[in-house]
C-alpha cells in the first residue's frame, strides 16, 4: 500500500465511513474500509486539507472485545406519542464475532470514534459507533497496535465543502 499511518486512529475522522468487511484472525481484527477522512495532523497527509480515503484496511493487533452494547432508542408519531422505546442492551461475549460479521451483510457505517487512550502502557482502548445489518451499537474493545493502510484519495474530506462551512 502506498500509505501507512501506524497508531493514528485520533488522525483519522470515521463519520460516515462504510465498513465492507469485519474479520477476526488470529487477535487480528481487520476492517475493509472506504470513506475515511484522513485530518491534516496524520503523518500521511500532506494537503492541506483533510482527505477522504478511497478505500483502505484497518488492522487492531492483539485485540480484546470488551462490550458491544446497543443503544437504546425511542420511536415517536408524527404527535409525539411514544411509539417503542428500547433500553441499551449488552450482547453476550459469545456473540460478538456473528455480530460483527453480520453487521455487513447489508449495510454497515462508523457513525464515529466515541473514544480512544492509552492504558497499560502499550495497550489502547477505544468504542466506534457503528451502524450496520445488526442494529446501532458501541463496540468497546483493546489492542495493542492499529495500522491503516490506503492507495489513494477520492478528495477532500466531504466536510471540507464550503457548504458544511459554519460561517
Amino acid at each position: 500500500m502506498t500509505f501507512t499511518a501506524t497508531n493514528e486512529l485520533d488522525c483519522f475522522q470515521f463519520h460516515d465511513a462504510e465498513i465492507k468487511e469485519i474479520k477476526l484472525i488470529d487477535g487480528k481484527m481487520i476492517w475493509t474500509v472506504s470513506c475515511i477522512n484522513a485530518m491534516t495532523t496524520n503523518s500521511q497527509n500532506n494537503n492541506s486539507k483533510d482527505m477522504c480515503v478511497k478505500h483502505a484496511i484497518m488492522t487492531f493487533d492483539n485485540v480484546n472485545i470488551e462490550k458491544l452494547q446497543f443503544g437504546a432508542y425511542k420511536v415517536y408519531d408524527s404527535n409525539q406519542n411514544l411509539i417503542e422505546s428500547v433500553e441499551a442492551t449488552l450482547a453476550k461475549p459469545d456473540e460478538y464475532i456473528e455480530i460483527l460479521i453480520e453487521s455487513t451483510s447489508s449495510y454497515c457505517y462508523v457513525n464515529g470514534m466515541e473514544e480512544l487512550h492509552k492504558v497499560d502502557g502499550e495497550e489502547y482502548r477505544t468504542c466506534f459507533n457503528i451502524d450496520g445489518g445488526t442494529g446501532n451499537y458501541y463496540l468497546t474493545f483493546t489492542f495493542s497496535n492499529s495500522i491503516v493502510e490506503w492507495d489513494e484519495y477520492s478528495g477532500e474530506a466531504w466536510y471540507e465543502h464550503p457548504k458544511w462551512k459554519k460561517k
